[in-house]
């Protein structure tokens, strides 16, 4: 028999609310509609419960971090363990969960990632990137995307390229420069894959040639753009990086906040290119959400610069939490022990056969795209012109906007999925967890959205 969902009764629940409404800068607020931010009282597996008793499947694991499903006994019972012997210590201090976890991180990794920094979010994690990469070449630019995402502070919002989040706090820290997405449906460049040569490639080298590569420290990249909905560029993208940055002795960072962890089908998104970074930055599924933890990973020959030259000065108060080292060592070893990322492969090549269907039978869907359980769907009045599905008064409120419309219309269907920073796209990141009977019950709910949307807005 089926446990029964807890709920507040609905005095309650509104005070909770008005009290939310007084006390709480809540982060990323648009509107303030209950439908749209519910208050969570439970979950498991792939689902989620609000105060009111009303079931969702997560197809966006929570914040793309939430890999192992809510309630994960095997992370959850590591950190009540470890929570009763040592919980913190100084950052300074060792403690043995710090330990193991860089250890298991060097052997997962591979290649040659052999050191790792540890903070605890992802954009710590890409703070970190940055600064050891000033220290490590001496120099101080990095070059990244256009419409990435990479964190909310300073210098992780600088190298993002979201107009929507920079805009408000500029002007930003000098040195980031960008150069555009390996954006094949809507290609900047004009040109079509694969007798384009991989031009966005390219444009890295002129970049780099352009601002002087004695003062160029790296380049960074996501492997999927989810930001932008999930742009996947073509195999040939990340080797050709891989070999101007050795050309021209620019540090390759991978951000994989997201990505990492069995999210693409492979534990690290790399291995998809069998191109090794020489900084790889994580967090999100790294604990399960359990704990914030994020982890710089760095090659041999920047970890032996700072253990025999430099001191690396730079650190959180909370870096190796030990409770936050456990929970990540448990989540490592959850998913290579349950073969997750194999389970990945499978039911995100299910996912986007799903979602192919779809485009087939709508008008509206542009473009699929989708790599083990991170996917993008694209919007647009016209397949042939691909203009995209936009409201037609550009000042309309939010919640008149198609996308926001469609998550809005699935949310209140029990469906969680979330729409780009910008343009026409939707993103989806179940947990990977994941069975095909919820890829029916998420595309059922979804069709039908997209139906109310075409409706309204075509």
């Amino acid at each position: 028999m089926a446990k029964k969902i807890k709920t507040i009764p609905e005095a309650e629940l509104q005070s909770y609310y008005e009290d939310a409404a007084k006390y709480l800068l809540k982060p990323w607020q648009t509107r303030a509609l209950p439908n749209i931010e519910p208050l969570i009282i439970g979950g498991k597996g792939a689902y989620f419960f609000d105060a009111t008793g009303k079931k969702y499947l997560d197809f966006v694991s929570q914040l793309f971090n939430v890999n192992l499903g809510m309630g994960n006994r095997e992370v959850i019972e590591a950190v009540k363990k470890q929570v009763e012997q040592v919980n913190y210590t100084k950052n300074t201090f060792l403690n043995i969960p710090k330990i193991l976890l860089a250890k298991r991180l060097a052997e997962v990794t591979k290649g040659d990632l052999v050191k790792a920094f540890l903070s605890n979010s992802g954009t710590e994690a890409v703070e970190a990137a940055f600064k050891i990469a000033r220290i490590y070449t001496g120099r101080f630019k990095v070059i990244s995307f256009w419409g990435a995402y990479h964190g909310s502070t300073f210098a992780s919002m600088s190298a993002g390229g979201i107009a929507s989040n920079r805009n408000p706090y500029e002007p930003l820290v000098p040195g980031f420069f960008h150069i555009p997405l390996p954006y094949c449906y809507r290609c900047p460049f004009g040109v079509e894959h694969p007798s384009c040569e991989i031009r966005c490639a390219k444009f890295l080298e002129y970049t780099i040639k352009q601002q002087g590569p004695e003062t160029v420290a790296a380049f960074i990249a996501d492997p999927v753009v989810v930001a932008a909905g999930a742009i996947i560029p073509p195999d040939e993208y990340f080797p050709m990086i891989r070999e101007i940055c050795n050309k021209y002795d620019v540090l390759m960072i991978l951000d994989e906040v997201i990505a990492g962890f069995g999210r693409t089908g492979k534990l690290f998104a790399y291995e998809n290119w069998n191109t090794v970074p020489d900084l790889l930055t994580l967090a999100k599924g790294i604990s399960n959400a359990c704990v914030p933890l994020g982890a710089t990973v760095m090659s041999s020959k920047i970890g032996d610069f700072f253990s025999e030259k430099k001191i690396f000065a730079h650190g959180f108060t909370y870096s190796g939490h030990a409770l936050a080292c456990a929970a990540g060592l448990a989540a490592i070893n959850a998913y290579i022990e349950n073969k997750i990322p194999e389970h990945v492969e499978k039911i995100g090549k299910y996912l986007l056969d799903a979602l192919e269907g779809i485009k087939d039978r709508h008008k509206s869907v542009g473009d699929i795209r989708g790599l083990g359980l991170i996917e993008g769907i694209e919007f647009v009045k016209d397949k042939a012109t691909k203009e995209p599905l936009m409201s037609k008064d550009p000042n309309a409120p939010i919640e008149e906007r198609p996308m926001v419309v469609l998550s809005d219309g699935c949310m209140e269907e029990g469906l969680l999925i979330m729409s780009a920073f910008s343009g026409s796209n939707i993103r989806m990141a179940p947990p990977l967890i994941i069975n095909e009977d919820d890829v029916d019950k998420a595309m059922e709910i979804l069709e039908r959205q997209i139906d109310k949307v075409e409706k309204r807005f075509l």
